[in-house]
Parts: C-alpha cells; sequence; structure tokens
C-alpha cells in the first residue's frame, strides 16, 4: 500500500466519522442508552443479545416441560386437570404436596417425603395427584412419573425393562390403584424390590389406594411397612361420597 493509498483511507474514515458524528441521537427502546443513528424503534445490540438469551431459554423451558409432560404417563382423563381444590382434603393434600415437592430438587429434606392417600372410591385422590404433577412439572421442571400398579407390572411381564426401570427411577412416582388386585409371587417381589428402591435412594412415592391403611399396611408387608413408617409416610384419608356424580 502507497501514501496515496493510505491518505485515501483516512479521508474516508474522516468523512465516515463526520457523518456519523452529525447523525441525531437515538435512544435505545429497551435501555435507553444514547446512540447516532436515525434507525426507528431503535435497540441496541446488548439489548438484543439479552433477548436473544433470554428467548433462548425460554425455548429450552418450554422444551423441557414439553418433554416431562410427555414421559409423565398421565391418562388422557387427566391431561387437563386443574391443581384446585374442591373440597377440604384436596386443599389439605394439595398444600402439603406444594410445601414438600415445590421445593428445588437440591432440598433433600423435602423431596424424601412419601404420601398416602386412601378412602373411598371416587373421592378426588387421582385428579388432585395428576393435578400436582402438572403442576410441578410447569413449576419446577420436576419429573413426575405416573401409573397403576396393574400398569406397572405389566411392563415387567411384558419384558419392557426398560420402561419399568424408567418408574423405578423417577423423581417423583404417583402409584394408583395400589392393592386392587391379589398378586403373584413374583408380582409382589417385583413390586417391593421397586418400592425397596425408591426408599433406599429417597425417590418420594406418592401411593393412592381404595383400601383402609391397616388393610394397605397388610398388602405391603411388614418389611416395606416398616420402611415407609421410618420414612414418615404423610397419610390422608379421603372419606365421602364419590364427586363423580
Amino acid at each position: 500500500m502507497n501514501f496515496k493509498d493510505t491518505r485515501e483511507i483516512s479521508l474516508e474514515l474522516s468523512t465516515i466519522f463526520k457523518n456519523i458524528n452529525n447523525l441525531p441521537e437515538v435512544s435505545c427502546k429497551r435501555c435507553g442508552a444514547l446512540y447516532r443513528g436515525e434507525e426507528k424503534d431503535f435497540i441496541c445490540s446488548s439489548c438484543l443479545d439479552k433477548e436473544n438469551r433470554e428467548l433462548e431459554a425460554r425455548r429450552k423451558k418450554e422444551y423441557q416441560i414439553q418433554t416431562l409432560l410427555n414421559l409423565s404417563n398421565i391418562p388422557k382423563r387427566y391431561r387437563r386437570a386443574i391443581f384446585r381444590a374442591k373440597t377440604d382434603i384436596q386443599r389439605e393434600v394439595s398444600g402439603y404436596f406444594i410445601d414438600n415437592f415445590g421445593a428445588k430438587a437440591s432440598d433433600s429434606e423435602k423431596v424424601a417425603t412419601d404420601i398416602l392417600l386412601f378412602g373411598a372410591i371416587g373421592t378426588g385422590k387421582t385428579y388432585i395427584s395428576c393435578a400436582f404433577a402438572l403442576e410441578i412439572i410447569k413449576r419446577n421442571q420436576r419429573g413426575v412419573k405416573y401409573i397403576t400398579e396393574y400398569d406397572l407390572l405389566a411392563l415387567y411381564f411384558e419384558k419392557r425393562y426398560q420402561e419399568f426401570k424408567s418408574f423405578r427411577e423417577c423423581q417423583i412416582l404417583i402409584l394408583d390403584e395400589i392393592g386392587k388386585r391379589v398378586l403373584a409371587d413374583w408380582q409382589r417381589v417385583q413390586l417391593e424390590e421397586l418400592l425397596s428402591h425408591r426408599y433406599n435412594e429417597m425417590l418420594p412415592t406418592v401411593y393412592i389406594t381404595n383400601l383402609e391403611q391397616s388393610d394397605f399396611r397388610e398388602f405391603l408387608g411388614s418389611r416395606l411397612a416398616d420402611r415407609l413408617r421410618e420414612n414418615n409416610l404423610e397419610r390422608f384419608a379421603f372419606d365421602g361420597e364419590s364427586l363423580r356424580n
């Protein structure tokens, strides 16, 4: 590059800077910082970068929520369940759910709590549990899975071991219709192993049954019942007439 070329470049730069300085001041719509320019509804690069990061974070969150919802196995009937109590017992249970499971996963004192919902048919045990699952997935992106005892053991019987394991390992398990059927020996063994694993790993389980407490303990057997007692199992009795009328 010769001297002439350098001087021409310098003149061009000088003209550019002069033109820039002659431009009016505009403020960023987001942060209010002043810049030179004529752009209408101007947004500075810093604000654009921040908005892009926030947009990407929202997309990731929405993707995570949708993934957890797809994996939750919540029955179609309850996929639009609203976490709003209709009865006193539902109000009590919903408050307990949020107090114990609404915290971050690192709060080990709360995430280890098991819950038993027992009592009459049609009193809202499954509904409030599924509504809670939807709420906690959307609010805290916690992994919650729902399944009945029969369907859980059917996974093992059909050799769908990875699916069976996913319920064994999930952050929060809602296990419904416990004790509805008499179990074969192999079914009882697998159920006991799954629940023992969750106990040992401090993974909370929500038990739902139409059995009374004494019948539920007898169904589980002394070993599991003793472990639940040690784990401070919280019990809620659902009484009254069916809400399905």
